[in-house]
């Protein structure tokens, strides 16, 4: 009687045991997919604001967003260069409009997030469902950023500012075209016909 109590006891421990281990996330690793250029769809939800658009990485610290909704900011680039934020709107520059300011500043913190992770050679993190869940802190604020399992960008979380960014079809495959407007293209030649002395 001894024994099959003791036998029952270990058998509900090693299923206890199993059950957590099994709900439990486990480490996971990704392939490193940030540290270059790429593109990515992108929708942002910030408290009753929705933008969409597409996020591209050109180098660390270098990015552009180009917003596609709402109304109020559809059609302006914001050109992220360290510091330094631009806007621009069929190539006119001005300063970032308030309606984009919320959606700047969360950006602004995924920027850091990914420049941040980029540098490490492996991504490891905690595999939630189909996805890898990295876990961090910007200036004492916690951030998670979801990548897939190819490792490219699934979903990033700030809940301090209430919001997160979702993505979709990432590409590593980013092309840079910039048209030249030269002075010799803007010059228009004109041929004027002057009468000789024996018309006149």
């Amino acid at each position: 009687m001894k024994r099959l109590v003791m036998t029952f006891t270990a058998l509900t421990g090693f299923i206890l045991f199993t059950a957590c281990e099994s709900t439990g996330n486990s480490s996971a690793k990704a392939e490193q997919k940030l540290s270059g250029s790429f593109s990515t769809d992108m929708i942002l939800e910030l408290d009753d604001f929705t933008a969409e658009g597409t996020l591209t990485r050109l180098d660390s610290g270098i990015w552009n967003v180009y917003f596609e909704s709402p109304s109020e900011i559809a059609g302006i680039n914001l050109d992220f260069s360290g510091d330094k934020t631009e806007a621009s709107y069929k190539g006119l520059s001005f300063s970032v409009p308030q309606a984009a300011m919320p959606s700047k500043a969360l950006i602004t913190e995924l920027i850091k997030a990914i420049d941040s992770i980029a540098e490490s050679e492996d991504i490891a993190g905690n595999k939630k469902d189909d996805l890898i869940e990295l876990e961090g802190e910007l200036e004492g604020e916690k951030y998670i950023l979801y990548l897939n399992s190819d490792g490219s960008l699934a979903e990033f979380r700030m809940d301090n500012m209430g919001g997160f960014i979702t993505f979709d079809n990432f590409s590593s495959d980013v092309k840079i075209t910039t048209t030249a407007t030269t002075i010799e293209s803007l010059v228009v030649t004109t041929t004027e016909t002057v009468p000789s002395d024996s018309n006149q």
